[in-house]
């Protein structure tokens, strides 16, 4: 059995996954794919970016006023490799009775 990083990944197929990307945006989804760059496919998802309202300078340093955040629905994406930060697993795979993906591999018809 390979013991690098996309076999720790294959494990998580199906898990709910929250994302980390280096704009600071999060996404979570169902993990469905990934490939030797780290693309990453996942379906029905989140997407959750923090707003932050300031009054401009006050002694050098910006002052927040307002800290929100937005969620909008995004469905199926593909997140390039080179934009995660981190991935966390936020939930388990569905029950088996209506599985998405079909255990598969190299060599796996």
């Amino acid at each position: 059995m390979p013991s690098g990083k996309g076999s720790k990944l294959l494990r998580y197929v199906e898990h709910r996954l929250r994302v980390s990307l280096v704009d600071g945006r999060t996404i979570i989804g169902t993990f469905l794919a990934f490939d030797k760059h780290l693309n990453l496919v996942l379906v029905d998802t989140e997407e959750f970016r923090t707003l932050r309202n300031t009054n401009g300078k006050s002694g050098g340093r910006a002052a927040i006023i307002e800290e929100r955040q937005e969620k909008r629905s995004l469905g199926l994406i593909i997140l390039r490799g080179e934009n995660v930060v981190s991935i966390a697993v936020e939930g388990p795979p569905p029950p088996s009775g209506n599985a998405r993906v079909v255990a598969g591999g190299p060599g796996v018809a």
